[in-house]
């Protein structure tokens, strides 16, 4: 695999400048080791507000991108496979925001084109990168989690229009749990409430083969935030805020006496709840110098292409159940 120079900036562009491409060029802007060279977007004058405030150079097209090793695309989802596969193909290592791709055929083609050409592809699932999850699957290393509960809600927003709430949302506590529990794709069971663009209020149940299960509900019509992971395990109960990044440890404590041969418990003492010291830190900019870090070579890409399509998968299981249970005749108890 090709990497960027061992010494030296990086020299990174950033191509779409909306909300979401707004924030990258902010955090690389400020990056030691990186020179944010362009900006790109069809819109001049934002392209050009936002270079300014950036100290860098806007340009209406990625074909005016020259001398760049590394590129964030942050354009609509339905251009990531046209304008990451044409970037990869001049050797130049992407960051894709999440979702990868909306189809299968686009994700394809996008996880090809970089095992082809050899460079990096990393996937903005930025949760990934959150430092209370990450602390929390380092408390996690030697336990196998048994069951999960997610809920990610939010009040209606007009940033996104153009996919629902499974995709938008969802996708987040998809690869955060796909990255705890491992093991094979799990079965899907969801229902959900329509809204504007498509389902805006889902719940999907994971059952995976060995008995473990996961509770992932997302919404776009909640009148407050929500940012909230539960994990049981046979010992311990962790919350996780994402938006605070507070990770607690909740554990029963028991003594144990001997009657006879046998091991019985003579009480349990209360809960035992512990808040573990996380250093804050904002997950955009761990995400990004993770992608930094993976381009020199440093380090394996952790959120990767085939890491990416597990969790779109997911999605499109539950988009394929929603869809069915539309067709579904209800089952009413007389």
């Amino acid at each position: 695999m090709t990497h960027g120079p061992a010494g030296g900036n990086l020299r990174v562009a950033v191509v779409g400048v909306g909300k979401m491409g707004q924030n990258h060029a902010r955090c690389l802007s400020s990056m030691k080791g990186v020179d944010l060279v362009a900006v790109v977007d069809t819109d001049r004058a934002l392209g050009e507000s936002v270079a300014a405030n950036r100290g860098s150079r806007a340009v209406d097209s990625i074909d005016d991108l020259h001398g760049v090793e590394a590129v964030v695309v942050a354009v609509p989802t339905a251009q990531h496979a046209e304008i990451g596969c044409e970037l990869m193909k001049r050797g130049i290592h992407c960051l894709v925001e999440k979702p990868l791709a909306g189809d299968s055929g686009d994700a394809r083609l996008l996880l090809n084109t970089a095992e082809a050409v050899g460079v990096v592809l990393q996937v903005g699932h930025v949760e990934r990168f959150n430092p209370a999850v990450r602390q929390l699957r380092e408390v996690l290393a030697d336990e196998r989690v048994l069951a999960v509960n997610a809920r990610r809600m939010s009040a209606t927003s007009g940033r996104v229009t153009d996919i629902d709430v499974v995709m938008d949302l969802m996708i987040h506590d998809f690869d955060v749990v796909l990255s705890l529990m491992g093991g094979d794709t799990p079965t899907v069971v969801a229902r959900g409430v329509d809204g504007t663009s498509g389902h805006d209020h889902v719940t999907a149940l994971l059952s995976f083969d060995d008995q473990r299960m996961a509770s992932i509900t997302a919404s776009r019509i909640t009148q407050n935030q929500i940012r909230q992971l539960e994990v049981i395990t046979e010992e311990r109960f962790l919350t996780v805020d994402y938006s605070n990044q507070d990770l607690v440890i909740y554990r029963q404590g028991r003594v144990e006496g001997h009657a006879g041969n046998e091991a019985e418990v003579r009480y349990s003492l209360d809960v035992d709840i512990r808040q573990v010291f996380v250093r804050r830190r904002e997950p955009l900019v761990e995400e990004l110098e993770h992608f930094v870090g993976a381009v020199r070579g440093d380090h394996p890409c952790e959120v990767d292409g085939p890491e990416a399509l597990k969790a779109l998968e997911l999605v499109w299981a539950v988009q394929d159940e929603l869809r069915r249970g539309r067709l579904r005749e209800p089952c009413r108890m007389d």
